[in-house]
């Protein structure tokens, strides 16, 4: 491995604003693009020119069993102030890298890169392919355009290199999120015996909308569902009886649980307690709960290749936030594995941080697993 191109590159892509939203990743995709052109590997790009979604290979093009994947936004650096470090200047201190993006998840990138690279090198008689994503970060329509696009389809395996410090993951919570919409009639904030108030409405409904779960089936590895009031608005001025009031509402949903099922049952709920006049609820986003079976192959050599390179063997869990893998494993087949270096509790945060010996470990990592793969 070449730590110093790994880290090149990384600083590379740091420097590269893809803060999503508002969402462009062009210059990360040129940025990568050159980097692996410049070793000889293949690129084909898929989407729109300032959201290109970039399908590397060893073997010009062509696919193997496995497929390796990041995403290339960000999401926004939030307030400055609140930064130590320069979120674009890949500052190292004691071992760290600081930049937005370094764990979640250019550093993870730059680790598949360098993997690619020396697969390439290696000669291997099976092709491994590498894929980075846009719009990882505001519902994931890149990889719906890899998944459309049909390059994908007979992959077996992915490696999902999401933070993990180096922890094997096997699937993933999925998601629902709904609008809560609520309607009432205006009036002079001095007589609201004349209007109807629709943020009372809208509260009344949240709480019957959380009041008990949903059915589901408790999993082992995906535990048990949960739900948070996101956001609500509603209302103009203190003096004005409100006649409408939004709120948003996301589930992380788990087994035996999905977007249209819960959409029935919440409105149902609202029906019931008589709302329905002035509330209803909308889908706005949805995705479902993904798992790798145990004994499935990647399972069993990322687990091995992570033992042996870290001298550590890795516990299984899943992950509570989303990622492709809810695109790519239900709608291409592709079995997952996450696992990738840094903290997922530095992603999102003023000076996210990674690991500099955890990101060069992740690199055997990756090695070891591709070999498997090698034919």
């Amino acid at each position: 491995m070449n730590e110093s191109r790994v880290l090149s590159l990384l600083k590379e892509l740091i420097s590269a604003n893809s803060e999503n939203p508002p969402g462009y990743e062009a210059d990360v995709a040129n940025i990568l693009r050159d980097h692996m052109e410049s070793h000889g590997i293949s690129c084909v790009s898929v989407g729109s020119s300032k959201r290109p979604n970039l399908i590397f290979s060893s073997h010009d093009g062509e696919k193997g069993d496995l497929v390796m994947h990041g995403h290339m936004d960000t999401v926004p650096i939030g307030q400055l102030e609140k930064w130590s470090h320069n979120p674009f200047a890949s500052e190292i201190v004691e071992g760290r890298l600081y930049g937005r993006g370094a764990c979640d998840m250019k550093g993870p990138v730059a680790a598949l890169a360098e993997t690619l690279i020396l697969y390439t090198e290696a000669r291997h008689n099976k092709p491994c392919v590498m894929l980075t994503t846009s719009d990882e970060e505001s519902g994931c329509s890149g990889a719906e355009e890899v998944a459309a696009s049909g390059l994908l389809e007979g992959v077996k395996f992915g490696v999902c290199a999401e933070p993990t410090n180096l922890e094997i993951l096997i699937g993933e919570k999925g998601l629902f999120w709904s609008k809560v919409i609520s309607t009432g009639k205006s009036a002079h904030g001095s007589r609201p015996e004349e209007g109807e108030n629709a943020i009372e409405s809208c509260i009344d409904a949240i709480k019957i909308l959380t009041s008990e779960p949903y059915p589901y089936t408790e999993d082992a590895f995906l535990g048990k569902p949960t739900m948070n009031i996101g956001v609500i608005q509603g209302g103009i001025k203190i003096n004005v009886v409100p006649d409408t009031c939004d709120a948003l509402l996301d589930m992380r949903i788990v087994k035996d649980q999905d977007p249209e099922s819960l959409l029935k049952a919440m409105n149902t709920r609202i029906e019931s307690a008589g709302l329905s006049g002035r509330v209803h609820v909308e889908y706005v986003h949805g995705k479902p709960a993904v798992m790798t079976p145990i004994d499935a192959e990647i399972v069993g050599i990322a687990k091995s290749a992570a033992t042996k390179v870290t001298g550590t063997e890795p516990s299984l869990s899943t992950a509570t936030y989303g990622t492709d893998c809810s695109v790519l494993q239900p709608k291409v087949g592709i079995l997952h594995v996450i696992c990738g270096p840094g903290s997922i509790e530095q992603a999102h945060q003023p000076d996210e941080y990674i690991r500099l010996d955890e990101l060069y470990q992740s690199v055997d990592i990756y090695l070891e697993i591709t070999r498997h793969f090698a034919g």
